[in-house]
Order: structure tokens, then C-alpha cells, then sequence
């Protein structure tokens, strides 16, 4: 179930990580998760790929865990699944390469989940986000609590985890959570358009930069700056950069014989 719910498609750099169970909009069971994490690697370790997208076939996005799953678990058990969703979706946090969400329709509880787990959102303009697990008597299990609250103001954070309904697309951009609102057609033309601008930068100073926002945000900030100087300085040292820098000055004296010729 877990290879044949989530498809991986190539197109350029870009490697779009399809969830597709439509019928059950989008739910992932546990070895859904596990699987997801698997091509999350997968895609990290291939040197083809620059950014990865996630995104859910048919109307929704994701409708979160496959509460067939949770019914009359024990509290271990519980714990198990817990912790597949949480493990995979670090690996999607500490992913060195962009990981993309492309949400439309409902992305309830572990949807949101999901979503938040990702570097970068944009969503259609038909796009729901909620933790509604508060609504069954329930928390989140899969990071809501934690990292919602890093996202946006923490009073609409508790807000949004204490009430469990849905916030509209409109809303979710005007706190932040996400960075584009797109006519539902236009989501992936544009959300692949997105991937591609970020595919073209140098992929190390693009690793490095990951690396140094997330370990930053772990640290208070002289010890971020610290890091900061030391990712800058090995990047600095790279083919990439070196290249980069060629090409400003190639463009800098090319500008200035132009001027010089209009004198």
C-alpha cells in the first residue's frame, strides 16, 4: 500500500512526490509514511534532483491519518504510529534539498501536519488547513503543537489547535503560513515554476543554506551567526561560488565598456 499510494515523478530538477489515494482524500496509513520518508531520501541522495514538491491527487491534499488505523489501538501501539509520522516527517524537515507543499482542498490534522513539516507552502485559493484533532477529543501527534506555534503568532496558534476548524487559504497567507495563494488551476504550473527558480540556484550554497537556517533556529542567535560564518566560509570555497563571482565581474567590466562607449 505503501509503494502504491505515493508515486514519485521527475520533471527537470524538480521531483514531485505524489500522494494518491483520492478515493480516501488522500490518507496515509503507516506504511504510507514510512514510504513517504523513503522517497524523501531517495530524492535527497540524487544528485539530479534540486527541489522536491508534495502534492495529493484528486480533489484534497491530504485528510491527514487513516483514523481506520487508530481505532482500538493500544497506547503502545499508539506510540508507534506517532512516531512513524514523527520520524518521517523529520526526515522531511532536515532534508538538505527545498521540499515544497502544494496544497489544495482539505489538509486536516496530519495534512497540516504534513504541510508545516515542509520548508515552503503555497497553496490554491480553494486550500483548508486545520489541526482537527481537538474536535475528537484528541492532540496532535505529529508535530501540530510544535511546530505551528514556530510558524505563526503564537495566540493564533493556540487558537487554531484549541478550536480545530479549518482557516481558509486567504487566512493562512495573512499569518504566514503560507507563502502563495494561487487559482486552484494554476497550482502546480506555478508551484513547479516556483521549484524550478529555487533548482537554478547553486546547490551547495542552496545545502548550506538549509543546514544554517535549521540549525540557527536551534540555537540562540550568537551561536547562529557562528554557524552563519562557517557555512558562508565553505561555501565561499566552492566551484559554484568562485563561478558566481566570475560571472559579477564578467558582467561588471562588460557594463562599463558599454558606458564607456556611449561617452
Amino acid at each position: 500500500m505503501g509503494s502504491d499510494h505515493i508515486e514519485r515523478q521527475d520533471i527537470g530538477p524538480v521531483a514531485i512526490l505524489w500522494l494518491n489515494r483520492p478515493r480516501k482524500r488522500n490518507a496515509i496509513t503507516i506504511a504510507m509514511m514510512w514510504r513517504l520518508g523513503d522517497l524523501v531520501r531517495e530524492a535527497g541522495r540524487d544528485r539530479r534532483v534540486r527541489v522536491i514538491v508534495l502534492a495529493g491527487r484528486g480533489p484534497h491534499f491530504c485528510a491527514g491519518g487513516d483514523m481506520a488505523e487508530m481505532m482500538n489501538m493500544s497506547v503502545l501501539r499508539t506510540d508507534d504510529v506517532m512516531d512513524a509520522w514523527q520520524s518521517n516527517l523529520e526526515i522531511i524537515e532536515r532534508s538538505t534539498k527545498p521540499v515544497i507543499a502544494a496544497v489544495h482542498g482539505a489538509a486536516f490534522g496530519g495534512g497540516t501536519e504534513l504541510a508545516i513539516a515542509c520548508h515552503i507552502r503555497v497553496a490554491s485559493d480553494d486550500a483548508r488547513f486545520a489541526q482537527t484533532e481537538i474536535a475528537l477529543d484528541h492532540i496532535p501527534g505529529g508535530g501540530g503543537t510544535q511546530r505551528l506555534p514556530r510558524l505563526i503568532p503564537l495566540g493564533a496558534a493556540y487558537e487554531h489547535l484549541l478550536l480545530g476548524e479549518p482557516i481558509r487559504a486567504v487566512d493562512a497567507y495573512r499569518l504566514g503560513l503560507v507563502n502563495h495563494v494561487w487559482p486552484r488551476a494554476e497550482l502546480m504550473e506555478r508551484s513547479l515554476e516556483l521549484a524550478g527558480r529555487i533548482a537554478a540556484r547553486a546547490p551547495t550554497a542552496i545545502r548550506y543554506t538549509m543546514e544554517a537556517v535549521r540549525g540557527g533556529l536551534m540555537a540562540p542567535l550568537e551561536v547562529g551567526m557562528r554557524l552563519e560564518r562557517s557555512m558562508a566560509a565553505l561555501v565561499s570555497a566552492s566551484g559554484e561560488a568562485q563561478a558566481g563571482l566570475d560571472q559579477f565581474f564578467k558582467a561588471g567590466r562588460r557594463a562599463e565598456g558599454r558606458a564607456a562607449k556611449r561617452k
